[in-house]
């Protein structure tokens, strides 16, 4: 190279070094929180530079005039802006958060999962199956979860000082009227459902969508299996009874078909009842489900279920020294069928329609009382994102019908019927502030035929995202629903639609192998429905001026990681109640709620035995009671109630599993509540009989087979 040359290529490089431009500046959060690593660069250059631990960047540039500065990192949304690079430029970026709903938070408040799919699981679907005590019964499970109370005279669900009919259960989004087994008077009944064919169930003791109305206190959605995996039949053999279940899978579809028979009368005749058992519990079931896939996602669902029993007891009264003589038979169908349509990426139509019937007869000391009860429930929405927003928007309808024949004597009858019709709609809102808040908006309007009166549904909640692991969320909402059967019947005419309004503030708290829930909360009620308690049959006595209030503290803690194959979890409700309803002179301590209530449950898997061993431990320091002795009503409380179940499972071969349980195997004397005589004796007191359990402890012993074409099958998943 000549010496003219280089001084040339010199000059050449100089010159452009003193026409670049320089850039300058530094990136931060909208908190002002420096961001290092992003890059920050022209487009459609490779002029660039990234931030360094401060957020600064610097770099030089050989473009000129208008041009694009572009900012980027995972996690934000990328920065543009037009500048003019005649010069030294400086700036200040600030770059916002790209909300992301996959890495967001998911509001909790009120609500417990039991499914596989969302991030704040508590709960697997076959915890409901091999839990001890449970007795594989839905609501067997969740009343060991915080916010219950259990009624082991009844067995049913009642949530945070409300009752069992505070409590609605549906299947798919679809409302079922009759969810519980029909049994004798304080006697525990079930779900008429099986858990193994739900993938996930949503428990929610407070604040929940605007989707659901008609419960005061509770919402129970159960979510039923998709596709089945393979062709496979199931055979059971048990202590009481036995059931054949078959899987027909196709390349889109599959169909389900179970029958199932129930007896209870050999195993009352070998453990000692309180109740004279004339014909135990009978019942004889059916299941029908049958899955569609259209056009490689749209998704048929159709659901089918009937069931009958019958019993026939002479029941303890001490009014009546001879007993009670009471025997019932009855029959409930239910048909639910769903459809869910994808609508591009982002949006989704749904809509859903069931029915229901349900007859009973009964004969209780020759009083002949026939019931019936249809009802029909449809609804559809319509959910959709855009952005940072999801939107719901749908619309319902639910009509239900009840009607009563009692006769009192052959030349004597009592007839009574209602109906009503709810047209409801409901929008909702999801607003995806950022990764760390969301908030959900939500409005329900509904209109019930019965009264001809429409009412207002507020709703909101919110979750923000404190750690890596852990949240607050908070909820409000308003709520109403259709005064329970009992009550329409007779007084439908002098009242309305009950209410009331929920308060909740809960955090938590999830890794890997740990679970922590608290919740506060406060629940108010308003237009309860009261009667006379002299003259309860007289509908003009009838009205809406009962309240009351709920408050109280719910913890929760499940761990799956300390201790080797075990599972275990802890849970504690502190529930403070007071309600004036019914024929309550004034408000009081509800008798289904105690104040203080526990459940412990653990479960170990021993690989080498092929064998799972659980236990539980459920307990309340007692609930009230009225003792007409006593001025205070409900002024007394029964002794504690305490039930320590065990149970085991053993995987005999891969497709064969042995399975058996004890229950209250300590054998404790648990008391419900106590029934008194109608007159005082010589002494001026009324005395009482206790309501207990109908045996101390319960037994149960079954035999699963499943059978499958390529004989591959594994139970082990089961255990």
């Amino acid at each position: 190279m000549t010496q003219s040359t280089l001084i040339i290529l010199i000059t050449f490089l100089l010159g452009t070094e003193l026409m670049a431009a320089h850039v300058s500046g530094r990136v931060t959060d909208t908190q002002g929180e420096a961001l290092p690593g992003v890059n920050v660069y022209i487009k459609d250059s490779y002029d660039g530079a990234t931030t360094d631990l401060e957020g600064r960047f610097s770099f030089s540039t050989s473009e000129s005039g208008e041009q694009t500065l572009i900012a980027s990192s995972i996690g934000f949304r990328a920065y543009e802006s037009t500048i003019n690079l005649n010069g030294d430029l400086t700036f200040q970026i600030q770059l916002r958060e790209e909300v992301n709903r996959l890495s967001g938070v998911t509001i909790t408040a009120g609500s417990f999962e039991a499914s596989d799919e969302k991030k704040s699981t508590i709960l697997k679907p076959l915890d409901i199956a091999m839990t001890a005590g449970a007795a594989a019964d839905i609501p067997g499970v969740l009343n060991m979860l915080p916010g219950t109370t259990t009624n082991g005279e009844t067995g049913r669900l009642f949530v945070r000082g409300g009752t069992a009919n505070e409590t609605q259960a549906f299947v798919d989004g679809i409302w079922v009227n009759n969810f519980y087994s029909t049994t004798a008077n304080n006697v525990p009944s079930r779900s008429r459902f099986d858990p193994f064919l739900f993938k996930g169930t949503f428990f929610s003791t407070g604040g929940y969508s605007a989707e659901y109305g008609q419960a005061l206190s509770s919402v129970l959605s159960l979510n039923s299996l998709d596709l089945a995996e393979e062709t496979l039949t199931d055979i059971g053999v048990m202590t009481i009874g036995g059931d054949v279940a078959h899987t027909q899978r196709w390349d889109e579809a599959s169909l389900y078909g179970k029958v199932q028979y129930t007896n209870l009368d050999p195993y009352m005749n070998l453990v000692d009842q309180q109740y004279e058992w004339k014909d135990g519990p009978t019942s004889i079931n059916g299941t029908m489900m049958y899955r569609q896939r259209i056009k490689g996602k749209d998704m048929l669902k159709v659901f089918a279920s009937y069931d009958q029993s019958d019993f026939h007891a002479v029941i303890p009264s001490i009014n009546n020294p001879g007993g009670n003589d009471m025997a019932s038979s009855n029959r409930n169908a239910y048909l639910n069928a769903t459809y869910k349509k994808p609508i591009g990426d982002h949006s989704m139509a749904y809509a859903g329609l069931s029915y229901g019937k349900y007859d009973e007869t009964t004969d209780f000391n020759s009083i002949d009382i026939m019931q019936s009860t249809q009802s029909v429930h449809g609804k559809s929405y319509f959910t959709t994102d855009v952005n940072q927003l999801s939107v719901k928007v749908g619309g319902e309808w639910i009509y239900q019908g009840v009607s009563e024949d009692t006769e009192l004597s052959p030349s004597e009858e009592y007839k009574a019927k209602y109906d009503n019709s709810l047209a409801a709609g409901f929008s909702e809102l999801d607003y995806y502030l950022t990764n760390d808040l969301t908030v959900r908006a939500g409005l329900r309007y509904a209109y019930y035929s019965a009264f001809d009166q429409a009412k207002w549904s507020p709703r909101v909640s919110m979750a923000y995202k404190t750690g890596e692991y852990s949240q607050l969320s908070a909820a409000f909402g308003k709520f109403h629903q259709l005064p329970q059967s009992k009550l329409m019947l007779i007084g439908d005419e002098y009242i309305s639609p009950e209410e009331a309004n929920h308060y909740i503030l809960s955090y938590q708290r999830i890794t890997e192998g740990f679970t922590f829930r608290s919740e506060v909360y406060y629940k108010t009620y308003d237009q309860l429905v009261t009667y006379s308690a002299a003259d309860p049959f007289n509908p003009t006595t009838f009205s809406n001026s009962g309240k009351g209030y709920a408050r109280g503290l719910d913890l929760f803690f499940r761990d799956t990681k300390t201790i080797k194959n075990a599972d275990y979890w802890i849970s504690y409700s502190f529930i403070d109640s007071k309600r004036k309803f019914e024929n309550y002179p004034d408000q009081a301590r509800p008798d289904f709620t105690a104040m203080h209530n526990v459940s412990v449950v653990y479960k170990h898997f021993i690989p080498v035995l092929r064998t799972q061993v659980g236990a539980s431990w459920n307990f309340n320091n007692g609930r009230p009671y009225n003792d007409p002795n006593d001025d205070v009503f409900n002024g007394q409380r029964t002794k504690f109630y305490s039930d320590l179940s065990f149970n085991f499972a053993y995987l005999y071969r891969q497709n064969i599993i042995l399975y058996a349980s004890a229950s209250n195997l300590l054998g404790r004397d648990n008391v419900f509540g106590y029934e008194f005589e109608n007159q005082p004796g010589t002494d001026g007191v009324m005395d009482a009989r206790p309501i207990g359990q109908q045996a101390k402890r319960f037994f149960f012993v079954g035999l699963f087979i499943s059978l499958s074409k390529d004989k591959q099958y594994n139970q082990l998943d089961k255990l």
